[in-house]
C-alpha cells in the first residue's frame, strides 16, 4: 500500500471515529450519519483498491523478471548461432544466414 494512500485512509478512519463519538455536535455542523458512513465506505474502497493495485504491481514485477530472463536466453542462443556462422564462413556470407552485425 502506498504511504500516501495509507496516510489518507488512516486520517479518514480517525475522523470517522471522532465524528461518531460526538453525534449531536456533528449534527449541528450539518454532518449527517449518512455522510460519515459514505466517508467510511470511501476509505474501505480505497483500502481494497490499493491492495488490488499492490497485487498488480507484484504480478507486473514478476512478469518483468520473467521477460528479462527470456530475453537473456534469446540473446544467448542468438550469440551461439552467430558465432558458429562467423567461425565457419567469411564475413561477406554472414548476411545470407541472417547474421547482420559485422566485426
Amino acid at each position: 500500500m502506498s504511504v500516501t494512500n495509507l496516510n489518507e485512509i488512516n486520517k479518514a478512519d480517525v475522523l470517522v471515529a471522532g465524528l461518531r463519538k460526538h453525534p449531536e455536535e456533528v449534527k449541528e455542523l450539518g454532518i449527517t450519519t449518512d455522510a460519515i458512513n459514505r466517508l467510511e465506505e470511501a476509505a474501505k474502497a480505497l483500502r481494497q483498491k490499493d491492495a488490488e493495485v499492490d497485487e498488480l504491481r507484484r504480478q507486473t514485477t514478476l512478469k518483468a523478471h520473467e521477460n528479462l530472463e527470456l530475453i537473456a536466453d534469446l540473446k544467448a542462443q542468438m550469440l551461439t548461432m552467430r558465432k558458429a556462422v562467423k567461425a565457419r564462413y567469411p564475413q561477406y556470407e554472414w548476411f545470407k544466414f541472417g547474421v547482420q552485425d559485422k566485426r
